[in-house]
């Protein structure tokens, strides 16, 4: 059996709508779809279907799935990002990936564009995105966003990413329903973030409650050859399950939630931009977000030890 290798995604451009830049840290919702994923799926009809999965809780941003199908394929996976708005290299980081892998240019991720169906719900907080605000600036560096206040993500101040049993809001609601529709036919389930709180490590890795200890160890694979292969002084401070991640109250998740319902694998992946670079939208810390989320999609997609 092979060992796992990780893959190179080379230097990524950055979000900060400079000549060069893969886009602008600044869209708003409708803005980031119609640049990125609408350009992509008219680029490649045949391959990339779009899919609307109902309105936000304000009823003024329609939230949208895209599906990646090859005409033959093994497998499926479920991607989603921007369950909170503050991790902008997140859902740009998986954005970029998608670019990549839809491209076929890049040889290693042409494995999954020739052989796995992809699920993706670009963003879950739109409103979050569309609508942050002076007061998410840091006063110390004037460049970065604090770590968020639930009132930036929905005008209802709810965590989506603790609100899977409830559903108090409709972007859950929403990407629930879309799961449902395919739950059937998917195999694993990602839910990509990133976050800028020091203390929590420099790579996070929460895994549902109950994962068998194989697919676990596949997981924590992954982010301990990103720790070799990216050393920093910021101890390896969590990959294990859900329960004991080092954050109060990280209960009712979707991550737990795609597993107790509907029984797929499912594990939340974040890099700690913060460390790397001090600023937001950098092609740094872009590049860190589309190799862990690639790494770990490729390591699911190729089911390589």
């Amino acid at each position: 059996m092979k060992t796992f290798q990780l893959w190179e995604p080379g230097v990524q451009p950055d979000i900060l709508n400079r000549e060069g830049s893969f886009g602008n840290i600044e869209w708003d919702y409708p803005q980031f779809i119609e640049n990125i994923y609408e350009p992509l799926r008219r680029q490649y009809p045949d391959y990339i279907t779009r899919y609307s999965i109902g309105f936000d809780s304000t009823g003024e941003y329609e939230m949208f799935a895209y599906e990646f199908t090859p005409k033959d394929y093994t497998k499926t996976v479920y991607l989603q990002s921007g369950v909170h708005a503050i991790e902008a290299d997140a859902y740009f980081g998986l954005a970029r990936l998608l670019t990549l892998i839809a491209s076929g240019t890049d040889e290693r991720l042409s494995y999954i564009r020739n052989n796995v169906r992809l699920l993706i719900v670009p963003v879950v907080s739109v409103w979050g995105i569309s609508h942050r605000t002076e007061d998410m600036i840091d006063e110390v560096t004037g460049q970065r966003w604090k770590v968020p206040h639930w009132k930036w993500h929905n005008p209802l101040g709810i965590n989506a990413n603790r609100d899977f049993k409830d559903q108090q809001v409709k972007e859950t609601a929403n990407v629930i329903g879309y799961f449902a529709k395919n739950a059937k036919d998917i195999d694993f389930a990602i839910d990509c973030h990133s976050t800028c709180g020091a203390s929590l490590g420099s790579w996070l890795l929460p895994y549902a409650n109950g994962t068998p200890e194989d697919i676990a160890q596949k997981f924590k694979a992954v982010n301990l050859a990103l720790y070799e292969k990216h050393p920093t002084d910021v101890p390896i401070k969590f990959m294990g399950e859900e329960k004991y991640y080092p954050v109060a109250n990280f209960v009712n998740t979707f991550t737990q939630g795609f597993k107790d319902t509907f029984g797929v694998p499912s594990l939340l992946i974040e890099h700690n931009d913060y460390i790397y670079d001090k600023l937001l939208g950098t092609s740094t810390v872009t590049t860190l977000a589309v190799e862990l989320i690639g790494n770990h999609l490729l390591q699911i997609c190729e089911d390589i030890i």
